[in-house]
């Protein structure tokens, strides 16, 4: 938890790929309830830390792509879970990370930022990992309106999940538990990202979007 907090404070982005692998191996319950409740901490804090820098109006149409994204992704795993998986999301991924290094001036528009949310939200609520699309749609901000858009995204993302995985029977007095094991980890994180996101400012962040999100893709083609 500690390298998953430090990845995703000084890039804005990262926990879930850094975090989710190792803590399945311990024990699977920890996703995506207690992962996303101490992520939502997280993001809170990461937004709290550049809510300044948030440009205005930017997230309306992400957050409602985002909605509906969720619903979808939900339905979809309740319903029909062989429509989606982890490896198809893996190729939007990779789809999009080599769109953003071919089109270097993408600017996040509404229909870039509504599909971002959208994909996001389907990936977020069929698997409970959300994927790096949203931070390559805002990849060309400044680094700390990176930060705080993203830090907010996902803190709404993960408050559309973890109720509904309450609801489900997957985050019950077990899962309560688990997340408490997860805090010593997030407080040691925190403390350690400091010197991490001084340094990563400025031209430095959006190869580091880049390559996360690579890594990302690859990752669930490979896994999936």
């Amino acid at each position: 938890m500690v390298a998953a907090t430090v990845v995703q404070l000084a890039a804005g982005l990262g926990l879930s790929m850094v975090a989710v692998p190792p803590l399945v191996a311990l024990d699977p319950r920890f996703v995506p309830g207690p992962l996303l409740a101490v992520g939502a901490l997280l993001m809170f804090g990461q937004w709290r830390a550049d809510v300044r820098s948030v440009p205005k109006g930017i997230l309306g149409w992400s957050v409602a792509g985002l909605a509906l994204g969720t619903a979808l992704g939900m339905g979809l795993a309740a319903a029909a879970p062989a429509l989606a998986s982890r490896r198809g999301f893996g190729v939007v991924i990779l789809v999009a990370v080599m769109l953003a290094v071919l089109v270097p001036r993408l600017r996040p528009s509404p229909p870039i930022l509504f599909g971002a949310g959208f994909i996001s939200g389907a990936m977020g609520g069929f698997s409970g990992v959300h994927g790096p699309l949203m931070a390559l749609a805002v990849s060309h901000l400044p680094a700390t309106a990176v930060r705080g858009v993203l830090g907010l995204f996902w803190l709404i993302a993960y408050a559309m999940i973890v109720p509904v995985a309450a609801l489900a029977g997957r985050f019950g007095v077990a899962e309560l538990w688990l997340t408490l094991t997860l805090l010593p980890g997030l407080a040691i994180g925190v403390l350690l990202a400091r010197p991490a996101r001084a340094w990563l400012t400025g031209p430095r962040l959006r190869p580091v979007i880049l390559v996360v999100s690579g890594i990302s893709g690859v990752g669930l083609i490979a896994f999936g």
